[in-house]
């Protein structure tokens, strides 16, 4: 499904719309960076800029207003300037490239893994969801296992529809991920039983066609519509605080970081088989939709599991190899 280019308003509106119909078009969601577009979009507005072009001046004033904004927000934002500046620049040689950020990429963001008993608890908490009898407490116990297991992203997640979930086949299919990659993900058994048993409950509310989103919401005014991120995200924060999960940690866990215990877990599981983990991670990049093998290392972190592991391998080896001197 196409998704709909925002509405511009600037005297650069076209451009930009142009812009990120071309990014689409090479492959990339652009739903993130299209909305940063439309803060540059209302600042060029604001400041009735009413040239076709950039020029130094107007890039810097919006440099300087973006000084209020936290490290990662500004970063972000600046860097579709950067990328839009460069792309107006190929029609328009006159047009101001914006080449320096001026600003510090941030850190990779921090992550957090759950142990069993963390997702235990989640889930359980699930289960107690209100309304009674809705959809969301079977739709959120659904949601956070799929996470789990399957390394999903988020997005890939709530973009989900009913026909995306082959039970005969036991997997499920990802429709333009994250740079326009498509994949089928295969489900374990269980798993598959608890798709099945949610698909069940799902039946019971409308819509409920095969085109029909997955994952519904259940709030009075949007009921019957696809689940939303902020909402999803809002109700995990509950969730995640009303367990107790973020006592100990500085941030509160994401929703996300249910993708890098997936990753991680799955690298544990191969070292508990006895697995060549190396042969093995070109699997693993597959199955979470990158494009190399790099983005997924994003996603190993080093635990006490895999650390031991890792001992122990080594003192197999080690031994092995002293027995044959």
């Amino acid at each position: 499904m196409m998704k709909r280019t925002p509405t511009f308003h600037s005297s650069l509106a076209q451009a930009m719309t142009d812009f990120v119909t071309y990014k689409r078009i090479e492959g990339f969601d652009y739903t993130a960076q299209a909305v940063c577009l439309r803060y540059f979009d209302r600042f060029l507005s604001q400041q009735r800029h009413n040239q076709t072009t950039l020029n130094r001046q107007i890039v810097d004033a919006y440099v300087v207003d973006t000084a209020k904004q936290a490290p990662n927000t500004r970063y972000n934002r600046l860097s579709i300037i950067r990328v839009f500046s460069r792309y107006l620049h190929q029609f328009a040689p006159g047009s101001y490239v914006l080449h320096e950020l001026n600003t510090k990429r941030p850190s990779l963001p921090r992550w957090y893994l759950y142990s069993s008993h963390d997702i235990a608890m989640l889930l359980r908490n699930a289960k107690t969801l209100r309304p009674t009898g809705s959809l969301r407490s079977h739709c959120f116990y659904m949601l956070i296992g799929l996470l789990y297991v399957t390394g999903l992203r988020i997005a890939e997640a709530l973009a989900l529809d009913i026909k995306d979930i082959d039970t005969s086949c036991g997997s499920l299919f990802v429709h333009r991920g994250k740079f326009g990659k498509e994949r089928y993900v295969v489900l374990a058994p269980s798993t598959l039983q608890a798709v099945e048993k949610y698909l069940r409950q799902r039946t019971a509310y409308e819509p409920s066609g095969v085109n029909t989103p997955f994952f519904l919401t259940t709030a009075t005014t949007t009921s019957g519509t696809r689940l939303k991120y902020s909402t999803a995200a809002q109700t995990f924060r509950q969730m995640v605080r009303q367990c107790g999960i973020d006592r100990d940690v500085q941030q509160p866990p994401r929703l996300h970081d249910l993708r890098h215990t997936a990753a991680c877990n799955c690298l544990l599981k191969w070292y508990d088989e006895g697995e060549d983990v190396n042969t093995k991670l070109p699997i693993l990049a597959t199955a979470m939709g990158h494009v190399n093998i790099e983005c997924t290392q994003v996603y190993i972190h080093i635990t006490s599991r895999l650390l031991e592991q890792a001992a122990q391998r080594f003192h197999v080896r080690f031994t092995d190899n002293s027995k044959g001197e």
